[in-house]
């Protein structure tokens, strides 16, 4: 399925950090105290309500200097419906977590710019997004809102996409919650704890790529971090962030996350719903123009510059932006019939097949006449926390195609996944019949009449409250157990948050999940249950094969302590880097393993070698040259040539330090993607197992034919870090498969002698 960037015709590129900056000292040297204290502290909230038609965040301009106001909104699931009256005027995307599935950063780049022109369109000028936390604890209540699943390398490559595409639209991009924010259970109380290396190796490594791809700001989060607040943790804001990785944009608070006037900690905007406030409406923020006024005059200017800098960047400017209430702009009506076909092309992309016996799907219409849909799920709603008809949940409350929260987006509409199949089984003469609100009994009893029982399952989860347990809603499972033990062509379907457990994989002939596909999800799944496109995503998260699997056990912890989400007040991080596909026995224990996903075809992979060739800008020139004459052969050469520019663009890029090729071939019947993988192990390090380190995700590749993928590995990814700095390896292996748990072959890497590398390459 090919995804195109959708840019917006605007878009003079952004001026440099250093351009952006003059402009900003020259203005900042003419505002007055209180000017620059407006930029730096949030309004239009009162004891934790928003006014009307405000935007979720809202700072004021500078009009008499051209400096414009900012309007922010949430994010995770597109324009966030604050009010009723929203819905049905924005799409309803995939998850955040559902991008990450698709491991292609064409897809997140298509809907990127997209969700940048909805933006746009609300009269909103900053998106507080990219969500990018790599997974900790698989109960988190704000998992299907991270872009990065459970592996720092897929955010890395995922994130970089997202920023440009919404900055294509002349959008400010505030990434996400930095840092360590991994459970919602006593988010605003406890403190993880963890070193260096593990930071660097685990959970900075998408912020940094968001730093190379020129987000505007960051958003610190609500718990500590070794016992310091997050936005007040100058060793993190200020040292690391700042510092190292050479971040020139602002960093905000989360709403209510300021409990200091901390300028010189790396805080520059404190937004509204302070604790203080809420307590007490007549108690001044910490961010107040009088409490500003003591601290030193170069840290509040620079706070100032940076606010002012990351507007000039992206020529903001001397634009004028509505000084809410804004009604007209929140309400007007932002999506389209392409975006919602890009929303279900993106649902597509992120469906992952997990098991497919006896090549039960796709669907054929010359064998199977009659399907039966089966469970609550399957014909599930939409939920508006804003509504008054609900009756249930609360503003924290998700839905199927949407995560609760801040982040959720309530549909205008939705196709369930029974409207979905039934529309596309109507098309190929089957018969559908349904059982969505029915006993158990009654479910079984249809099964048995039928050629193919589809059972839907789901669960879902919202911010500021972690998930309870694993399993899926309304007793899903053991219908599905109970569905397959009568019809043994029975195919279920998950829509989850993250992770869940899955106890009735021995039964069913098939399974597949879908992170919270948004609006078109029921099309989506009907797309690949028919072959009309097949499945193409890949598992972002390891699925364990019990609860138990889920849980990070530390030395020498009882069973008390290996619960999580942790009660405790200090989280210590002592596992390291020991959590998910990375934590010993995980990936030989998954019921799924991290990165697995079928498709309706098969992939050989050949011996990798050594090539620097393969990632060079005249590789992908001559293949897509070769690719010009419209034979079956071009079509393939012109795969190769898809997967070799996006090689040959980092290594233009300076990023390429060692490039290995891998012949990948389709061995079955299907024209399909692939999506081979790269494992490296460095002994040195003393990682806990081999780590993420590329992949590519493949145009389709025709049955029978084969395509050289390169992978193009820069000097971080041949380095770990120790003794406070990165280090390149001098011995390195890297195993190349379909998942973390398929791995097919090894190449041991020519590389150099140790040597230490700068702590953040240079662009």
């Amino acid at each position: 399925m090919l995804f195109v960037a959708w840019l917006a015709a605007p878009a003079l590129a952004p001026l440099s950090w250093d351009e952006a900056r003059a402009e900003a000292s020259t203005l900042v040297a003419l505002m007055t105290a209180d000017e620059k204290a407006s930029l730096m502290l949030g309004t239009g909230w009162h004891l934790g309500v928003l006014t009307k038609y405000y935007y979720v965040g809202n700072i004021p301009g500078v009009e008499r200097l051209g400096i414009p106001r900012m309007n922010m909104m949430d994010a995770a699931g597109g324009f966030r419906t604050y009010w009723s009256e929203l819905v049905g005027t924005v799409t309803c995307w995939p998850s955040l977590l559902s991008l990450a599935s698709t491991w292609d950063p064409d897809v997140v780049l298509s809907f990127a710019t997209a969700l940048g022109k909805e933006f746009a369109g609300k009269g909103a000028n900053t998106i507080l997004g990219p969500s990018i936390n790599v997974h900790r604890v698989a109960r988190n209540g704000r998992n299907f809102e991270y872009l990065s699943g459970e592996d720092p390398y897929l955010g890395s490559q995922l994130v970089g996409p997202y920023v440009q595409g919404v900055t294509a639209s002349g959008v400010m991009s505030v990434t996400k919650h930095w840092v360590l924010n991994h459970q919602e259970t006593n988010r605003n109380s406890e403190s993880s704890n963890v070193d260096d290396a593990t930071l660097w190796q685990l959970y900075y490594p998408p912020y940094e790529a968001a730093v190379a791809a020129g987000t505007s700001g960051f958003m610190c989060s609500y718990n500590k971090v070794n016992g310091t607040y997050s936005c007040s943790t100058q060793a993190t804001l200020t040292k690391d962030l700042k510092g190292t990785m050479g971040f020139r944009g602002f960093v905000q608070s989360d709403w209510g996350a300021t409990h200091d006037v901390t300028l010189q900690d790396g805080l520059d905007q404190e937004m509204p719903m302070a604790p203080n406030a809420m307590l007490d409406p007549a108690a001044p923020y910490y961010f107040s123009p009088a409490k500003l006024a003591q601290q030193p005059s170069a840290a509040v200017d620079e706070a100032a510059a940076r606010l002012v800098t990351t507007m000039a960047r992206l020529r903001l400017l001397n634009r004028s932006y509505c000084a809410p209430p804004c009604e007209a702009q929140l309400r007007a009506n932002v999506t389209s019939g392409a975006h919602a076909a890009l929303a279900r092309a993106a649902a597509t992309a992120a469906i992952v097949l997990l098991q497919n016996k006896g090549d039960v799907l796709p669907l054929d219409a010359t064998k199977v006449r009659s399907i039966a849909v089966i469970g609550e799920a399957a014909a599930a709603g939409a939920y508006d926390p804003a509504g008054t008809s609900q009756g249930q949940g609360g503003w924290h409350q998700g839905d199927y195609y949407s995560g609760g929260g801040s982040g959720h987006v309530t549909a205008g509409y939705v196709i369930s996944p029974l409207a979905g199949i039934a529309a596309r089984a109507a098309t190929a003469g089957i018969r559908v019949v349904s059982c969505t609100n029915c006993t158990t009994a009654a479910s079984v009893a249809m099964a048995k009449g039928v050629d193919v029982a589809i059972v839907v399952g789901g669960t879902t989860s919202g911010e500021s409250v972690d998930r309870p347990n694993l399993t899926l809603d309304h007793a899903a499972d053991a219908l599905i157990s109970a569905v397959a033990a009568a019809n043994g062509q029975t195919v279920a379907l998950v829509a989850a948050p993250g992770a869940f457990l899955t106890p009735w994989r021995g039964a069913v002939a098939a399974s597949a999940a879908l992170f919270l596909g948004g609006q078109e999800s029921g099309a989506a799944w009907a797309t690949v249950l028919f072959g009309d496109a097949p499945p193409a995503g890949r598992l972002p998260l390891t699925l364990a094969g019990d609860d138990a699997a889920h849980t990070i056990t530390l030395p020498g912890d009882d069973a008390a302590h290996t619960i999580d989400p942790s009660e405790d007040a200090a989280i210590a991080y002592s596992e390291g880097l020991a959590t998910g596909y990375r934590a010993p026995g995980a990936t030989a224990a998954a019921a799924f393993p991290f990165g697995h996903g079928l498709t309706y075809t098969t992939f050989a992979f050949g011996a990798p070698t050594v090539d620097a060739s393969a990632c060079s800008p005249a590789a992908a020139a001559k293949k897509a040259a070769a690719a010009s004459s419209g034979t079956t052969a071009a079509a393939n050469a012109a795969t190769a040539a898809a997967t070799t520019a996006t090689a040959a663009a980092a290594a233009a890029a300076g990023g390429c330090s060692l490039c290995v090729s891998l012949p990948v071939r389709n061995t079955g019947g299907v024209a399909a993607a692939a999506v081979p993988q790269l494992y490296l192990d460095v002994p040195a390090a003393g990682w806990p197992a081999p780590l993420l380190r590329g992949f590519k995700k493949t145009a389709p590749i025709a049955p029978g034919a084969s395509v050289a993928v390169p992978f193009c590995l820069a000097t971080r990814d041949l380095s770990y870090y120790a003794h406070g700095g990165w280090v390149k390896a001098a011995m390195a292996t890297a195993h190349f498969g379909a998942s973390a748990g398929d791995l097919r072959q090894s190449l041991v890497l020519p590389l150099g002698a140790v040597a230490p590398v700068p702590l953040v390459e240079s662009a």
